[in-house]
């Protein structure tokens, strides 16, 4: 077996953490930043590279045309800017990669350039960025538009985007900062440039005001369709992807390491990590009592899991018969999501048969005993030619440590999973192998 990366992808971002578990609520505060702490210190000490943190700006009412079943199920909503939480967990940390999600729809490349490079700063190498194009319309409106622009026209425009944000940090070069005490110079100012770019979308004067960066921060992008591809082959350092099968797996992870060598880039320079959730039992009968459980589809898990695909797709699944099989759909909004969701169930099946086929773990879910998850993954890993997997759930502290405490043994038995993490920051651990 190899060693894949592993890291821990927080879907509910700086958000309510555990709704509906039973234990949701002990010993902690959602709001403030220890629960966070605690669970960054545990993903750490079990050898994950990095912690991603979702985020979105909208309350939304796609579903139905109303935000009762989000706000009802604290799904996506409550949320707070997950940018400030950061240096709460780099102080939490040595080793961990830190990755919050800011949206280049609808962040200026001079702030988010200023704002990132403040973080590197405090983080040693460890900060990540997770860039997103924000496709809701819902969002868009919260930002002075009345749609949001259309799909390929958005990663266009985060393509110049992010070569704003890199000429930003690299308008100091690395010795520009001299502090030279007797001769009066603290920094030299022939080596301070302005970037004056002037594009399609964006102008920018620049230099930064921000002192030179010895590394720049690793970009994380989960872009799923062609154009998202096209996008994450030329600029990530790291992918994040959602795919159902072993099959679909390998063929996302060729594409984007197809767009990178078409980009003039190495294919090795980039990660695909997968998100599981993984869901651990203590035996066989457990395991089909979950199973069992999750394929009941009550009123409220359907509701739960349609305004779920809903906000991300754009499409409200309110207006389907459950029983009747899915028209062609498209979106301007996340198209690989909505791929993967339809395409998790055979071609025709209904939208209950693919809601069901998802519960039963065929989805995202992966549910066994610890060595029959870890079993998987080590296979599955060595199917898809892969870089490792984003496990994703809450930080609830029932939630990490009923998921780590078991399955990470398990993982390092088998060999797949590091037993520390590098001191070199979120790159260098990123490229160990």
């Amino acid at each position: 077996m190899s060693l894949l990366h592993f890291g821990w992808f927080l879907g509910a971002g700086f958000g309510v953490q555990g709704w509906g578990d039973d234990s949701y609520g002990v010993g902690y505060d959602w709001k403030k930043p220890q629960v966070y702490q605690d669970a960054a210190r545990v993903f750490e000490a079990s050898g994950l590279d990095l912690l991603v943190i979702e985020d979105g700006v909208t309350v939304p009412d796609t579903y139905g045309g109303t935000a009762e079943v989000n706000l009802a199920s604290a799904r996506f909503v409550p949320k707070h800017d997950p940018l400030p939480l950061v240096p709460y967990l780099l102080g939490a940390t040595s080793k961990l990669g830190i990755v919050p999600t800011l949206s280049a729809s609808f962040y200026e490349p001079f702030t988010a350039a200023r704002l990132l490079s403040t973080l590197q700063h405090f983080a040693d190498g460890r900060l990540g960025f997770n860039v997103v194009t924000s496709g809701s319309d819902l969002a868009a409106q919260n930002y002075g538009l009345d749609k949001q622009i259309e799909h390929d026209l958005r990663y266009d425009r985060a393509d110049e985007w992010i070569d704003v944000v890199r000429k930003l940090w690299r308008s100091w070069e690395p010795d520009a900062i001299v502090e030279d005490v007797a001769g009066g110079v603290f920094a030299d100012f022939s080596k301070v440039h302005t970037i004056d770019h002037d594009g399609r979308f964006f102008k920018v004067r620049g230099p930064l005001t921000n002192a030179p960066l010895p590394e720049e921060p690793v970009m994380v992008q989960a872009g799923a369709s062609g154009r998202g591809q096209a996008f994450a082959g030329k600029n990530s350092d790291v992918v994040l992807a959602l795919a159902s099968t072993p099959e679909r797996m390998r063929a996302h992870r060729d594409s984007v390491r197809q767009a990178a060598a078409d980009a003039g880039r190495s294919p090795d320079d980039i990660r695909v990590l997968f998100v599981v959730q993984p869901i651990v039992t203590a035996n066989a009968e457990e395991s089909a009592s979950v199973r069992a459980r999750r394929a009941e589809l009550t009123t409220a898990a359907i509701d739960e899991a349609l305004q779920s695909i809903s906000y991300l797709s754009g499409v409200d699944f309110k207006q389907f018969d459950l029983d009747a099989p899915l028209p062609e759909l498209t979106t301007n909004s996340n198209q690989g999501t909505l791929d993967n969701f339809v395409k998790s169930a055979p071609a025709g099946s209904t939208l209950r048969e693919i809601l069901q086929t998802r519960a039963k773990g065929d989805g995202l879910a992966v549910i066994g005993t610890p060595d029959e998850i870890a079993d998987h993954l080590a296979t599955l890993g060595e199917q898809v030619g892969g870089d490792g997997f984003l496990f994703t759930g809450h930080v609830h502290p029932a939630n990490v440590h009923r998921t780590l405490d078991p399955l990470v043994p398990a993982l390092r038995r088998r060999g797949v999973l590091r037993t520390e993490l590098g001191d070199g920051g979120l790159r260098r651990n990123l490229l160990d192998f």
